[in-house]
């Protein structure tokens, strides 16, 4: 069992299927919306034909990165995370109370990386050799020429905390923790320690996940992830965390306090939100945090990797 101190949040931000922003989820959700899946047409042949989707709910970010000239390089993964985090920074005002950037961590959970299927699909058939098969050499002779030079940004794991990062002018201590819930409540648990023993003055704990993308949702569907009539949904969100005797303003359900991540015997990865934005993976221990005590849902749940995440909310 792992378990951390108490800490402060003095900012939060999210993007869920119900809204770009915590404050229109929240309205989403007391207005009675909830998730909508359907399935995907070109896999109606195929053993994932039942999975479902929240293909039609995707959020709109297109005006809420500021820094456009920066969107070339974010994956959607990084878009979710920015737009989270500004949310939860713009709230907490670290500068304007005088936290230096080097003295803010940042600490990120990313989910399984998701490629536009259109590009995957030209650098994979032109990586194959006379027999139909995967060749390395096809790959970087032919392969690698069919994408654009930027595309790597889009797969690697540490680009939504590079990205969240540069916007935000972040320059402390950094983690990047993938890809399922419980890795991103391991990251929130280390952030907790950081700030306990005095290695930061602030930590941003950011998560993103699009397990709606095809790719990520077969993969997950294979492995037993996905329980029948379960629908995946595109997250994010981000935690500003200080030690308890801050003195920044209270924000609603400050406190987080018994914050444990322990071995389950429970193998089937529950959710207490999944009913209502969907299930989000690497997002949901955050998306918890920040929603689980407004809506008065168990602050606990089970995640891919066989472990249970809890926490009290006060």
């Amino acid at each position: 069992m792992q378990s951390a101190p108490e800490v402060r949040i003095t900012g939060s931000g999210l993007v869920s299927a119900l809204g770009a922003s915590r404050k229109a989820t929240l309205a989403a959700v007391k207005a009675g919306e909830v998730v909508r899946g359907k399935p995907f047409s070109f896999l109606a042949d195929t053993p994932y034909s039942g999975c479902l989707a929240a293909q039609e709910q995707e959020p709109d970010l297109s005006n809420c990165t500021a820094d456009r000239r920066m969107r070339k390089f974010m994956s959607r993964h990084a878009e979710l995370a920015a737009v989270a985090a500004r949310e939860a920074l713009e709230e907490a005002d670290l500068p304007a109370r005088g936290i230096a950037p080097e003295r803010i961590g940042l600490y990120a959970g990313v989910g399984l990386a998701a490629v536009d299927i259109t590009v995957s699909t030209k650098l994979l058939y032109a990586s194959l050799d006379e027999d139909g098969a995967f060749s390395m050499d096809r790959f970087n002779r032919d392969g690698l020429h069919t994408i654009h030079p930027l595309w790597s940004f889009h797969v690697l794991a540490n680009m939504p905390a590079c990205i969240v990062s540069v916007l935000e002018g972040i320059k402390g201590d950094n983690g990047i923790y993938t890809p399922w819930e419980d890795q991103t409540a391991f990251a929130l648990l280390e952030a907790a320690h950081a700030l306990h023993e005095g290695t930061i003055d602030a930590a941003v704990v950011v998560a993103s996940d699009t397990p709606s993308h095809p790719a990520s949702m077969v993969e997950l569907a294979s492995f037993g992830f996905i329980a029948p009539g379960e629908i995946v949904a595109p997250g994010a969100a981000c935690l500003v965390l200080e030690r308890p005797d801050t003195t920044a303003p209270i924000h609603p359900f400050s406190r987080l306090s018994n914050l444990c991540l322990c071995a389950s015997e429970n193998a089937t990865p529950i959710d207490p939100l999944a009913p209502i934005i969907g299930r989000t993976l690497a997002a949901a221990p955050l998306m918890l945090a920040i929603l689980g005590p407004a809506l008065d849902l168990p602050c606990r749940l089970y995640g891919c990797s066989g472990h249970r995440f809890s926490f009290e909310a006060t």
